[in-house]
């Protein structure tokens, strides 16, 4: 009987330790605010078709942190093999919008890529490279 309640005692003991070491490390993390930014939405939105090609056109993304600005340099528009370039806008610390400087080829599939980014506060980008695709219209 001895030796029976020394085994629940020591099993007591020791789901009690696993345990408390558990919540330490949880709470921990959300202490240190670790939460990875991550995209929101794309605008134009991954597979979306007959995009207008000139005009007001731009590419926007929507972060779930505030960025950091060099988060741009990680942003890349292609067609065929080739860079679209253009500039660049922080509307406010989440939204950031390219706008390129030609029109966009009509009936052509562009890929848009983000390799890398953090927030402010130094967290890396979620799930990266992030990568969509749009189709323009006529």
């Amino acid at each position: 009987m001895n030796y029976i309640r020394k085994l629940y005692v020591f099993l007591f003991l020791f789901s009690l330790i696993i345990f408390i070491g558990c919540a330490t490390v949880q709470e921990g993390d959300k202490a240190a605010g670790k939460k990875a930014p991550y995209i929101v939405f794309t605008i134009p939105a991954n597979g979306q078709t007959t995009v207008q090609r000139s005009g007001n056109f731009y590419v926007e993304i929507y972060f779930s942190a505030e960025m950091d600005p060099t988060t741009k340099e990680f942003f890349m528009m292609t067609t065929r093999g080739r860079r679209v370039e253009g500039r660049f806008f922080w509307l406010n610390g989440h939204t950031l919008q390219f706008r390129p400087d030609a029109v966009l080829e009509a009936n052509a599939t562009y890929e848009c890529r983000i390799t890398d980014g953090y927030s402010i506060y130094k967290e890396r980008l979620k799930d990266i490279p992030y990568l969509w695709l749009f189709v323009t219209g006529q």
